[in-house]
């Protein structure tokens, strides 16, 4: 079996990523400041049940962040979900609403944990990692 090399996957990386929706690589569009509603904190950890719960009611500002690769998002991922490798997060993630929610998952829950110290160490002070998609029963999206 052939190994791939860093360069040989960054490519395969980047012609998935250029295959997605915009929207799915691109930070949520944040609310116009006047019309920003004070967020309720969320838990350092998360259930499905809370996530799902915040995913539903419209009006939560959630924003979900995947932080997997976009081989891993294009295979499935949790519905409304943003691509956001975590090995990019200090470089290119930009949210204005330093107190908006941001929940992050990953696979297993090591990316997202590093996603999610990643996030606090930037400002954000409204960061909860729900750890691994395995955590997720729902349905995915592709």
């Amino acid at each position: 079996m052939k190994t791939r090399t860093f360069a040989g996957r960054f490519l395969v990386a980047l012609a998935l990523a250029a295959a997605l929706p915009a929207t799915a690589i691109a930070a949520a569009p944040a609310a116009p400041s006047s019309a920003r509603p004070a967020w309720a904190a969320l838990p350092a950890r998360l259930d499905e049940k809370r996530l799902a719960a915040l995913l539903a009611d419209k009006s939560s500002g959630i924003l979900l962040l995947d932080v997997r690769t976009a081989e891993e998002f294009a295979a499935g991922r949790i519905p409304g979900a943003l691509l956001h490798p975590y090995d990019g997060i200090e470089t290119s993630f930009r949210e204005p609403d330093k107190s908006r929610p941001i929940v992050v998952y990953c696979r297993s829950g090591r990316r997202s944990a590093i996603a999610a110290e990643s996030l606090r160490r930037m400002g954000y002070s409204n960061v909860s990692d729900f750890g691994g998609l395995d955590r997720w029963s729902g349905k995915l999206e592709r």
